[in-house]
């Protein structure tokens, strides 16, 4: 119940930038259990759930960033983004089907990178306050 009322609080007062960097941890985190599930092997009913559904929440967690661009405001890095976004779910619906892990880990490595490029607006951003 604490945690639960916490982390509700950290959500509600958090910094916009903060959501985007909680949306891409929780998206990379979801992709390693959907990888991890495909590596133990899918013979096990529990594993092929685990993958559906973590690679599920992955792509919807995408698709909401990328609905979430202002394609006005944002220029060039918002219509680059787009690109990556929708590059990023058509790949994990073929990992999905396809029980790809090399696919779900270049995904990965492209939400920390792109985690990383927020991380250093955000320092940026605090350098200037």
């Amino acid at each position: 119940m604490y945690v639960r009322s916490y982390l509700e609080n950290q959500v509600k007062n958090a910094h916009p930038l903060d959501h985007v960097l909680m949306l891409y941890n929780k998206a990379i985190a979801c992709l390693k259990i959907a990888k991890k599930a495909i590596e133990e092997g899918l013979k096990n009913p529990e594993n092929i759930k685990k993958k559906a559904e973590n690679i599920g929440k992955a792509t919807e967690i995408i698709a909401y960033l990328q609905g979430s661009l202002n394609m006005e405001k944002g220029g060039e890095i918002a219509k680059s983004l787009n690109i990556i976004y929708d590059i990023l779910i058509s790949e994990l619906v073929k990992a999905n089907f396809e029980n790809n892990t090399e696919i779900i880990e270049k995904s990965i490595i492209t939400l920390e990178n792109l985690k990383k490029a927020w991380e250093d607006i955000k320092t940026n951003l605090n350098a200037r306050i």
